[in-house]
């Protein structure tokens, strides 16, 4: 189905989405450059923890809610994050069945060091909204998706780099 092209009524209006889009983009990869660049974790990484800060003692499903995006993904960043020596995993003291996160002394070093995470940015700014813009945003968002062909692109936490396949030896 041939997609409908801009006309002259209606080029103003999608020059300022788009370069509404091209700014935020641009905002978007030179805070998480800088984050990479300056802490060495990634701005997905740094969101994690900003939200452990703020609320301590998370499961990774919980971390999910905080962060609204899947628990596979966060398990992804979690597990760098512990690699690394910035987290740590313990029993909850409450419910022995499920494990929390912590940040480290080394967490907590880095993270006062640290620039606020790009991500609290662009949330408090989208709840500074009224409720009806938000609503309007969200619908027209989804919906320009859809019309440009992204409707069914798998929304995953901003910045964290998709894993490593490795191919079995039978793909060799």
């Amino acid at each position: 189905m041939a997609r409908p092209k801009a006309n002259r009524a209606n080029q103003a209006e999608v020059a300022r989405a788009i370069n509404a889009l091209r700014r935020m983009v641009r905002g978007l990869r030179a805070a998480a450059e800088a984050v990479e660049r300056d802490l060495k974790i990634s701005a997905a990484q740094l969101f994690v923890m900003s939200e452990l800060a703020s609320s301590p003692d998370q499961s990774v499903k919980d971390l999910a809610e905080l962060t609204m995006t899947t628990h596979s993904t966060v398990s992804e960043v979690v597990s760098g994050l512990l690699a690394k020596g910035l987290l740590t995993r313990t029993l909850d003291p409450t419910d022995g069945r499920r494990s929390v996160l912590r940040l480290t002394r080394q967490g907590v070093s880095l993270l006062r060091r640290s620039p606020r995470a790009i991500q609290q940015d662009l949330i408090e700014g989208f709840a500074s909204l009224g409720a009806t813009e938000r609503r309007a945003i969200a619908s027209g968002l989804e919906k320009w998706l859809a019309a440009s062909g992204l409707g069914s692109t798998r929304s995953a936490m901003l910045f964290e780099k998709p894993p490593i396949r490795r191919k079995s030896r039978d793909q060799k």
